[in-house]
């Protein structure tokens, strides 16, 4: 371990262990030792590991979307929500159906590891195995969770910048259904059914949406339409008093006109090219207890992705790449105040891009040790190793601690720190394909990175503050060398910066929101920012409930300038403006303005964005 490695993990040790023997030695953590299967408070998260946590005791910056935001705000695909999560920077290809990535405090799109409902969704065939979020709806999601810093203790590869981890719904009313439409010719509506019985459930949602859209290139005058459709299921029982069954499945198909490169001067412009996808994941998770302290996991999931680009009913580009993953977890209770998860995972990749195959495989173990020696004080601490077919191991550790320094009523003060190294395995299509001028490259090696925050949580009454400060470091980045004209283990990225959040109500009748990042990412090889990740970037919510069924909401969001090829992107502002009244217990009436001033901006260079549009729309709930 070098000796910058050494200082964050020395600073934590010596605060919170200092904290620990300052504080009394209260009865052991708020908790009777039991761990039970099935049940869920409101503050649960799921992106730290296969047992739920609160925010509070994780030690990582953590953003929370729940489904009450995510209709309140009324979001339609997953790209939008994540929007307004603090150090984070979401890019899409223009308007709906554009490919959109997610990078996490200057991390690239590749080291933001994606799961829903505990299985990996990354493409596999991608070329740095990213996530494209244009085509996942929000239909059926209960909670979307942002866990920032390296993550790799817990979820291994890819996990740099940090963790979206999605959960769909288990639960709710019988039956449901949702219809609205607007501009462009857009229509998206969805449906759902749901039961539970003696503690099974079973629960299926079917959700689509189709647009007219506007061009993907900016100088273009073509309308680039956008369709797409998505089912779901979710089900599970127990099986007697100490275990339980769950499975769960999604699908999503679309279909998107896209633009490109057309002769004689290759340059971004109209094209009548498109692009099919198909993405799904299945997996059966069986949970068990035995005893009063012992709880374990095991957990079979198989995820794909199967892409097409056609023009003019030509194929010019097809690719699929599909992971098959075992995994076992167990948590015991040592002690009161002493717990130690560890688990084990197999994995198998493969992608097949133009005809050409490549799979590789990898194993995993991990260890995780969380103590609780007084009421106020979590600390944890873990290794993991993972090991590849087709390239060298990694090793990768964190430690982390939460001290509560003031709980009194409503009043509550919290610092938290982490420390944390991950790693991202080179890709199937870094290290073998040869496409579109793309020179292969056999010789790369992992990502390795490490990083730390120290954050402070305060709350007063009805005012919520956070902020945290986080550094990280990547050595051996892979990235595009237009020179070379492939992948190379080039890059040295160093990040830094500040998140903050606020939140304050008064009562139901109205609350205010305020996040604001800095993000200062620069590749140290050349000095130069990273690419599509604003220095500055900010929201500011307002809701008005006037009477208990009207509510009334804006968001101003600012995105600063930033670094992008060909060129850099402008800095810009927009407004969205929202109304929703219920009109009965079962039937509720909403609209909204997106781009309520119609800013003209750029996301991602040469791609153009819609100007103002409006929808209006409808929820029953039976």
């Amino acid at each position: 371990m070098t000796r910058r490695a050494c200082t964050p993990v020395f600073i934590l040790s010596t605060f919170f262990f200092s904290a620990a023997a300052a504080e009394p030695v209260d009865a052991p953590a708020p908790d009777d030792g039991v761990i039970r299967i099935g049940e869920r408070k409101p503050d649960e998260i799921y992106s730290y590991g296969y047992r739920t946590r609160t925010a509070l005791d994780v030690g990582s910056a953590v953003t929370v979307i729940t489904a009450e935001e995510i209709e309140d705000r009324q979001y339609a695909f997953v790209a939008d929500a994540l929007k307004e999560s603090p150090g984070l920077a979401l890019a899409r290809n223009g308007a709906a159906g554009g490919f959109a990535s997610a990078r996490i405090r200057g991390g690239s799109s590749g080291q933001t590891l994606v799961v829903i409902d505990g299985v990996i969704v990354n493409d596999p065939s991608a070329p740095q195995g990213g996530f494209n979020f244009a085509n996942l709806d929000v239909a059926d999601i209960e909670q979307i969770e942002v866990l920032r810093g390296p993550q790799s203790l817990v979820w291994g590869a890819d996990a740099i910048g940090g963790v979206v981890s999605i959960r769909t719904k288990r639960s709710g009313a019988p039956a449901s259904i949702f219809l609205e439409g607007g501009s462009r010719g857009t229509v998206r509506g969805g449906a759902t059914l749901s039961a539970d019985r003696n503690g099974a459930y079973a629960r299926a949602t079917l959700s689509g949406m189709r647009t007219g859209g506007i061009s993907r290139a900016a100088d273009g005058t073509e309308r680039d339409a956008f369709r797409s459709l998505a089912a779901s299921f979710s089900g599970g029982a127990p099986l007697g008093s100490n275990a339980e069954l769950s499975l769960q499945a999604r699908v999503g198909d679309s279909h998107a006109d896209i633009d490109g490169f057309p002769p004689p001067l290759f340059l971004f412009a109209d094209t009548a090219e498109v692009e099919d996808t198909t993405d799904y994941s299945v997996s059966a998770r069986l949970d068990h207890r035995s005893g009063e302290r012992y709880q374990g996991a095991l957990t079979l999931a198989y995820a794909g992705v199967d892409r097409r680009n056609l023009d003019l009913g030509v194929e010019t580009f097809a690719a699929t790449g599909d992971r098959l993953t075992a995994n076992y977890w167990g948590a015991a209770k040592i002690t009161p105040t002493l717990s130690i998860e560890a688990g084990a995972k197999a994995e198998r990749t493969a992608a097949k891009v133009s005809g050409v195959d490549e799979d590789a495989s990898s194993g995993a173990v991990f260890a995780l040790a969380e103590f609780k020696p007084t009421t106020r004080i979590v600390l944890s601490a873990g290794a993991r190793r993972d090991e590849f077919s087709n390239f060298d191991g990694a090793t990768t550790s964190r430690v982390a601690g939460v001290w509560t320094v003031l709980q009194s009523g409503e009043n509550a003060a919290r610092l938290r720190a982490s420390w944390g190294q991950g790693f991202r395995a080179p890709t199937l299509f870094e290290l073998n394909f040869d496409q579109f001028g793309v020179i292969p490259n056999p010789d790369l090696q992992p990502e390795r990175a490490n990083g730390f925050d120290i954050g402070v949580e305060t709350k007063t009454g009805a005012l919520l503050f956070r902020a945290a400060y986080f550094s990280q470091r990547v050595r051996d980045q892979i990235d595009f060398d237009f020179a070379g004209g492939g992948y190379f283990n080039i890059d040295r990225v160093r990040s830094r910066g500040v998140e903050v959040e606020a939140e304050w109500s008064a009562g139901e009748m109205f609350e205010a929101r305020l996040a604001y990042s800095l993000i200062d990412a620069k590749d140290r090889t050349t000095g130069l920012e990273i690419l599509r990740t604003p220095r500055h970037s900010g929201s500011a919510t307002i809701v008005l409930r006037p009477m208990p069924a009207l509510s009334l909401s804006s968001t101003l969001a600012f995105n600063g300038r930033e670094n992008d090829f060909p060129t850099p992107n402008a800095s810009f502002v927009t407004l969205d403006l929202r109304a929703a009244y219920a009109l009965t217990d079962t039937l509720e009436l909403y609209g909204r303005i997106e781009n309520a001033t119609d800013s003209q901006y750029q996301d991602v260079s040469g791609f153009g964005e819609p100007g103002a549009s409006v929808f209006a729309g409808m929820r029953v709930r039976l």
